[in-house]
């Protein structure tokens, strides 16, 4: 059976934050692993992304990930989009309001956020992990979106399985290198019996309402503490494992 969240943000369209079940691939990918760039076989990968759009009721329609690398760059998907050209672009957002064309982002500990303006009709899938954050991903992506005339205080925002807070333990260089940006970042994060901990959920947020945007959905689901649903970078690299799977968040109109 494949687990399928949704967000109540997102009623008036299709959209999905799939967790790892469900799927064909089997092992450390067991079993609805979406992603390319594991070592999983093509066709399980294929096999996985169609019962994906069965789920969402979209089969037929394009759905189009792009090559992710933790930047702050966005891509506008148009009628006169060359999709092979983009697919090569590193690219952490993409924006649409085109019909038949599904948008989504592939995540195992990062932020994957959704998000849809009802009157201008654009939906976005951003991909939000703490580089990318810091880099400015979402502020980009509503900067695109002012640019394209849509007022940004309008959309409905939902965040998908992310790790929580008290899972993502981080080294105080890394409270650092967020400090040095700006001193305010120092509330994002919580220092327990001298270990700090990374709240990148709460971050994300800030960074929405920087531009007004306050209907935020969090579904505040973890992926490292329930292995059984999501697969978890992090959890992977503390099991010495090679390897892990990505799960998809979909969009569509």
């Amino acid at each position: 059976m494949i687990d399928m969240f949704k967000s109540k943000k997102l009623q008036s369209v299709k959209h999905g934050f799939f967790g790892r079940s469900g799927g064909v691939s089997k092992g450390r990918y067991s079993s609805l692993n979406l992603s390319e760039k594991t070592t999983d076989r093509k066709a399980n990968i294929y096999a996985n992304r169609a019962l994906v759009m069965d789920e969402l009721d979209i089969s037929g329609q394009k759905i189009f990930f792009p090559n992710q690398q933790h930047t702050s760059n966005v891509v506008v998907i148009d009628k006169k989009t060359d999709f092979e050209k983009v697919s090569h672009k590193p690219v952490d957002t993409v924006i649409t309001n085109l019909k038949g064309i599904g948008v989504g982002i592939l995540t195992a500990d990062c932020s994957p956020i959704l998000a849809h303006e009802s009157e201008s009709g654009f939906i976005l899938a951003i991909h939000a992990g703490w580089k990318g954050a810091l880099a400015g991903i979402c502020e980009n992506s509503l900067k695109s979106l002012k640019g394209l005339g849509v007022d940004v205080t309008k959309i409905s925002v939902a965040i998908g399985p992310t790790i929580s807070t008290k899972c993502y333990e981080v080294q105080s260089d890394f409270v650092e290198g967020f400090v040095k940006t700006d001193s305010s970042f120092e509330n994002f994060f919580i220092k327990k019996d001298g270990n700090y901990f990374f709240d990148l959920t709460l971050f994300i947020e800030s960074r929405f309402n920087l531009f007004g945007v306050y209907d935020i959905n969090n579904l505040g689901l973890c992926t490292y503490e329930n292995p059984e649903l999501f697969f978890s970078n992090r959890r992977a690299y503390h099991k010495s494992e090679k390897d892990f799977g990505r799960m998809a968040s979909i969009i569509s109109l």
